[in-house]
């Protein structure tokens, strides 16, 4: 049987001026026999990439497609050389860096010191529940964040299944969460009510970012990564979520939509527009540069001070997201058409996650909010007339102004 080999990181130094990762290669001679080699990989240069950090996605890339034809994992390895050898570097080709990373942290700060030191076959169901008591004695955690945990630790047997690395049931799917873990704390929504009174409060850029958050759904990612051309007037297209500073595809391909742009959302957007002197390309929200603004600087510096300021909680981007879907259910919308304007792939995380209140179309939906909406503010539907000339609450603002204001609240 052929000896399974080791899964390589590479060695990575700069050498006048150019980074190079030093690896090992199996070379096969005439006789039939192997030996394994020396070899260098060119990266690029120092003023490509400043410093080892740069680089490292760049290292971290290749060394992957080198140990996928030599590395094989098998059930004589520890959790913790199968994990950091195999799972994670295949977890972060895989998966967005958001989750790459809340994976690794999980790792980290919870599994590893724990159990990482147990080989993959004699890891047990008794194992994993006697880690998930011990974390829950340790910590004030609650039972939605420990059964994340689990989730992860289930993952990665389910990817060691995959690999050889582990064969039978996986452990972890009968370890139970403890029953006197702490329950999760209540999450909450923002009612009509409540957003037209922040709308009154904020200016225009805030005012037009809470708008498309309270009337459209978008998360904050998306919410950043947002640009002109896929607004309409009629209709918004979700087609890119920003993290840091990394541009992914929305979550999931549900995610991937276009949701109806209602009047209300539509007149805030277009005085907007105006104001920034009617753009056709580029980022809708940014402190004037053209980056993508931060979204929770702006809230952080801006919105949560100015409503809070007015007797208003601030319950973070996703009070918005939850409050159109209580919202649109309190008004008779059904769940499946609450899941399609929120882009969910799957209908039970909207009725359990997000709807916190209390069949028609999408479209008879969203003119549904509209109208109710109308009754209580005399929203402009035709004509130039604009909601700051109506309620004499915004003043309009040249670009100058707005990037003046938000970069120096922001940046």
């Amino acid at each position: 049987m052929t000896k399974p080999v080791r899964y390589q990181r590479g060695c990575l130094y700069s050498e006048n001026g150019v980074w190079f990762v030093r690896y090992r290669e199996r070379v096969s001679h005439r006789d039939g026999s192997t030996k394994w080699k020396r070899r260098a990989k060119r990266l690029g240069t120092t003023d490509e990439f400043p410093t080892e950090g740069h680089v490292e996605s760049e290292r971290t890339a290749f060394m992957q497609k080198i140990n996928a034809g030599q590395f094989a994992p098998d059930t004589s390895m520890t959790l913790k050389d199968f994990v950091e050898l195999s799972y994670l570097p295949w977890a972060k080709a895989e998966h967005r860096a958001s989750t790459y990373k809340g994976y690794g942290e999980i790792w980290e700060n919870q599994i590893r010191d724990r159990i990482g030191h147990l080989y993959m076959r004699e890891i047990r169901t008794v194992h994993v529940s006697r880690m998930l008591r011990t974390i829950a004695a340790e910590k004030d955690l609650t039972k939605t964040t420990l059964q994340h945990f689990k989730s992860v630790l289930s993952g990665i047997f389910t990817y060691a299944k995959n690999e050889g690395a582990f064969d039978g049931v996986n452990p972890v799917q009968g370890a139970m969460i403890p029953s006197k873990a702490r329950e999760p704390g209540e999450t909450f929504a923002y009612n009509l009510t409540q957003i037209l009174q922040i709308l009154d409060i904020l200016p225009l850029l805030p005012k037009s970012a809470v708008a498309m958050a309270s009337f459209a759904g978008l998360r904050e990612g998306e919410l950043r990564g947002v640009q002109w051309p896929d607004y309409t007037g009629t209709e918004l297209t979700v087609n890119r979520s920003i993290w840091k500073a990394v541009i992914n595809q929305p979550k999931t391909r549900a995610s991937r939509d276009a949701v109806p742009v209602i009047a209300a959302l539509a007149m805030i957007l277009d005085e907007y527009r105006r104001s920034m002197g009617n753009p056709r390309d580029g980022a809708i929200f940014h402190s004037g540069d053209g980056e993508p603004m931060d979204m929770d600087k702006l809230a952080q510096r801006l919105i949560r001070p100015a409503i809070e300021a007015h007797g208003v909680p601030w319950f973070g981007w996703h009070g918005f997201r939850r409050g159109i879907a209580s919202n649109l259910y309190a008004l008779g919308a059904n769940d499946k058409v609450v899941q399609r304007i929120l882009r969910h792939a799957k209908p039970h995380v909207t009725r359990e996650r997000y709807i916190k209140a209390f069949d028609p179309a999408v479209i008879e939906a969203m003119q549904k909010m509209q109208a109710t909406l109308d009754a209580m503010k005399p929203w402009p539907v035709t004509g130039q007339q604009t909601y700051s000339q109506i309620a004499g609450k915004l003043h309009k603002q040249n670009v100058g102004e707005v990037a003046e204001r938000l970069k120096a609240a922001v940046c």
